[in-house]
């Protein structure tokens, strides 16, 4: 009796430590509908403040600035490490303080958000997905 409430306690340890653990994992990576995608041209210029290629989506951090001179951050979201690789970008030209213009969907809720589907650097090179 006393090994099957032990055993009983012990499984149900294990599985909520293995479902906090995914917990992370399953908020990571989300559906397009987060973005508009009837709008395919939003084009956004600005300075790259953090930049980070990783999986399942790679992340940046861009500070747009407007007509008045008040900035605003753009949080942009684009492909995986693998899929970038395979269409050729070149993952050390992008670094903070760099003036980039990307083009991809808006947040379709008007957050400052965006899924890039292509970046031109400031010479003029451009990676595209």
């Amino acid at each position: 009796m006393r090994y099957t409430i032990a055993m009983n306690i012990l499984t149900t340890g294990i599985l909520a430590t293995a479902l906090l653990a995914m917990a992370p994992v399953g908020s990571a990576h989300h559906s397009p509908v987060a973005f508009n995608t009837q709008v395919t041209d939003f084009e956004l210029k600005g300075v790259v403040e953090m930049v980070e290629m990783r999986n399942p989506h790679s992340v940046m951090r861009l500070r747009v600035a407007s007509d008045d001179g008040k900035t605003t951050l753009w949080d942009i979201e684009f492909s995986s490490v693998n899929l970038l690789l395979r269409r050729g970008w070149d993952f050390d030209r992008i670094k903070v303080g760099d003036q980039v213009t990307c083009v991809g969907n808006p947040s379709a809720t008007g957050q400052t958000e965006m899924y890039m589907w292509s970046i031109v650097l400031a010479d003029g090179t451009e990676f595209a997905r």
